[in-house]
C-alpha cells in the first residue's frame, strides 16, 4: 500500500469564487490576513506525478518546489520515523522499571522522582513551542536537530556518574524528545497526500506498545544504564534515514511571516508564551509527580505550586489572547470543535493507554512474575493495540471513513475496564487474556484517530497542522501525567483499606515498604503474604473504575469532531471541492 503513496497539497481554504481570481481568507483571531491565488497560476502549478515513483516534485503557489514521497522511499523514511518515535516513547515509560536499581547504586532515594519528572518537564514544556517553530523553519531541520539532542541526553544519562548528571542528562533528552513526534507529523503533511496518512498513522500505535515490552527485559537482563545507550544506534538509524530520504521542504506560505526574513521569524516568534508554558507545566507537573508518592497531597509545598499554577496559567492564556494569531498556541483553536473534540479525546485515552501499561504489569509481579515476565504477560494488552492500530488505519486509508471508528472505540475499551476490575489472583490466564484483547482493542483503534482528523480539517491551511497537532499532543502528554496522579492516588488510598482488611497485623514499616515495590511481598512470611497480596490485587482493580468514564468521556469528545472523508477532503486539499459526510 505504502508504495501507492503520492500526491500534493493544497494552500488554499475558505476560498470564496471570484473572476478572475480567489481570495482566500484566514481566521487568525481578529487579525485580517487575505491571500489572493490566481486560478491561471493554479494551473501552471505541477501536479502530474506518476503513482509509484520514488518521489514527485510539485510545484506548490508560493513557488516553491516540494518533494512527495512514495515506493521504497517513503518506506525508508517513514522507518527511521517509527525508531524515532519508539525511542522518546520508550523513554518515558523505561526508567519506572530502573528505579530500583538506580536508588541503590547511587544511594539517593530522595532525588528519584526527578529521574521521571525532568524528562516530562521539558518535553511537555516545550511541545507548543517547537510546534510554532515548524511554521517557520523546515520540518526536516527541527527534526534532525531534535534527535541530536535526545541522543546527547541519552549519551549523558548513560555515563553519568551520579544522580545530579543523570537528572541532569534526562532534562536534555525531554527537550528533543518535545520536538520529535511534532515534526514527524508536520513532515508526513508535507510529503504525503492526505488521503494516504491514516495508514502510516496507524504504525504509530505499535511504537508505543513496544517500549514497556523491552523495559521489562532490558532492567532485568543488563544494566540500567542500556535503557538510554539503547537509544544512540536507533536514534543514529533515524539521522541517516532522514538525509538519506526525506526532503527538505520549506515550511507552508504563512501570512503572518511571508514578508519577514528568516531572523526576523525567528524574533516574531512567541518567545514569552514559550516561558510562560514551561513556567505552568513545571508548576503543574510537579505536584502531580509528587502528590501521594513523596509528599502526601495536603503537603504546603504540593499546595503552593498548585496556586502558583493557577496564577501562570491565567497569565500563559492572557499573553497568548493578546498576542493573536501570532501566539504559539493561537485561542481561535478553540472555536474548533474539530480541534478541541479530538485534544480532549486524546487527553482521556492516555488515562487508560498509562493505567494499563504502568498497573497491569504490577498485577502479575504481585503474583511473582519479575518485570521482564510481566512484560510478557501484557502481551495480549499491547499486541492488540498493535494489530487495531494498523487495522484502523488501513480501514480509514480504504474507506476514507474514521468518524464512527473514533466513536465508538473508546466504548470498546469501557467494557474491557470493567471486566479487568473484576480479576483476582486466582484467575486463569484464559480470561485474563480476554480481558486485556477486549480493553486494548478499543484503545487501538482508536488512539491516533484525533491526529488524523486534525490531519483532515486544516488540509486547506496546511500552515496550521504543525501547531495544531503539537496542541493535540500536548494534551495527550498531560492527560498521561494525570491519569497517572489520579491512578496512583486511588491505588495508594484502596492499598492503606485493603490491607487494613486483609493484612491487619502489618508493621507500619512493613506497610511503608510494600507501598514502595511490590517484591517486597515475597519477602515477608507465608502466613501474611497472602493477605498482601489479596490486598495489592483489589487495590490495582480499581484503578480501572477510573478508566471507563475516561473512556465513555473520549467517546463523547469525539463525536464532536468533524466526520471528514479522507479521500474527499484530500482532493478538496488539491483544489477541488472538500466533501463531508
Amino acid at each position: 500500500m505504502l508504495s501507492k503513496l503520492a500526491g500534493e497539497s493544497s494552500l488554499d481554504t475558505k476560498s470564496t469564487p471570484l473572476t478572475p481570481s480567489r481570495v482566500d481568507t484566514l481566521d487568525t483571531g481578529g487579525e485580517a490576513v487575505t491571500r489572493v491565488n490566481s486560478k491561471e497560476n493554479k494551473s501552471k502549478e505541477d501536479v502530474s506525478h506518476s503513482i509509484g515513483a520514488e518521489d514527485s516534485p510539485v510545484k506548490a503557489a508560493d513557488g516553491h518546489e516540494k518533494v512527495l514521497l512514495t515506493g521504497r522511499k517513503l518506506v525508508l523514511a517513514h522507518l527511521g520515523f517509527l525508531l524515532a518515535m519508539f525511542c522518546t516513547s520508550l523513554d518515558q515509560t523505561i526508567v519506572a522499571t530502573a528505579l530500583p536499581k538506580l536508588a541503590s547504586q547511587f544511594n539517593a532515594l530522595d532525588q528519584l522522582t526527578w529521574v521521571v519528572t525532568a524528562y516530562f518537564l521539558t518535553q511537555a514544556g516545550l511541545m507548543l513551542f517547537f510546534g510554532q517553530v515548524l511554521t517557520i523553519a523546515k520540518a526536516k531541520w527541527v527534526y534532525l536537530s531534535c534527535i541530536v539532542l535526545f541522543e546527547i541526553g541519552s549519551l549523558i544519562c548513560g555515563v553519568a556518574p551520579q544522580m545530579n548528571v543523570l537528572i541532569f542528562g534526562r532534562a536534555f533528552q525531554g527537550v528533543g524528545a518535545s520536538g520529535i513526534y511534532i515534526s514527524i507529523i508536520t513532515v508526513l503533511s508535507q510529503i504525503t497526500k492526505l488521503e494516504n496518512r491514516p495508514i502510516l498513522f496507524g504504525t504509530f500505535g505499535a511504537v508505543f506498545a513496544i517500549g514497556p515490552l523491552l523495559g521489562g527485559a532490558l532492567t532485568d537482563h543488563a544494566t540500567w544504564r542500556w535503557c538510554f545507550y539503547i537509544n544512540l544506534p536507533f536514534g543514529g538509524i533515524s539521522i541517516v534515514a532522514a538525509l538519506l530520504f526525506q526532503p527538505s521542504n520549506p515550511p507552508p506560505p504563512n501570512p503572518l511571516y511571508d514578508s519577514k526574513t528568516m531572523l526576523q521569524r525567528w524574533l516574531a516568534l512567541d518567545w514569552v508564551g514559550a516561558f510562560l508554558s514551561v513556567a505552568t507545566v513545571v508548576c503543574l507537573l510537579l505536584p502531580l509527580q509528587w502528590g501521594g508518592v513523596t509528599r502526601p497531597w495536603n503537603d504546603k509545598a504540593v499546595i503552593a505550586l498548585f496556586v502558583v499554577f493557577a496564577a501562570l496559567f491565567g497569565a500563559f492564556i492572557a499573553w497568548e489572547h493578546h498576542k493573536g494569531a501570532r501566539a504559539m498556541m493561537p485561542l481561535s483553536f478553540f472555536r474548533n470543535r474539530t480541534q478541541v473534540g479530538g485534544a480532549l479525546a486524546i487527553f482521556a485515552m492516555m488515562i487508560p493507554f498509562l493505567a494499563g501499561t504502568y498497573y497491569l504489569p504490577f498485577f502479575y509481579q504481585a503474583k511473582g512474575r519479575t518485570a521482564s515476565q510481566s512484560g510478557i504477560d501484557i502481551i495480549p494488552f499491547m499486541l492488540t493495540m498493535v494489530f487495531a492500530s494498523f487495522t484502523s488505519g488501513g480501514i480509514v486509508n480504504a474507506t476514507g471513513h474514521y468518524y464512527y471508528i473514533l466513536v465508538f472505540g473508546p466504548l470498546i475499551s469501557a467494557v474491557g475496564a470493567g471486566l479487568l476490575f473484576t480479576i483476582d489472583e486466582f484467575m486463569g490466564s484464559a480470561r485474563l487474556i480476554g480481558y486485556q484483547i477486549i480493553f486494548g482493542m478499543g484503545l487501538g483503534i482508536a488512539g491516533q484517530l484525533p491526529l488524523m482528523a486534525v490531519q483532515a480539517e486544516y488540509a486547506l491551511l496546511p500552515e496550521l497542522i504543525a501547531q495544531a497537532s503539537s496542541l493535540l499532543s500536548f494534551l495527550q502528554l498531560i492527560g498521561g501525567v494525570v491519569g497517572i496522579a489520579i491512578a496512583g492516588t486511588i491505588f495508594n488510598n484502596k492499598l492503606n483499606t485493603e490491607l487494613s482488611v486483609y493484612a491487619p497485623n502489618l508493621p507500619p514499616d512493613t506497610l511503608e515498604h510494600v507501598k514502595q515495590s511490590v517484591t517486597v511481598i515475597f519477602e515477608l512470611e507465608d502466613t501474611i503474604k497472602g493477605g498482601v497480596i489479596h490486598a495489592y490485587v483489589k487495590a490495582l482493580t480499581w484503578i480501572f473504575i477510573l478508566c471507563i468514564p475516561a473512556c465513555v468521556l473520549a467517546s463523547i469528545c469525539g463525536a464532536f469532531v468533524r466526520n471528514w472523508n479522507f479521500k474527499t477532503r484530500g482532493k478538496g486539499a488539491a483544489g477541488e471541492a472538500p466533501v463531508v459526510v
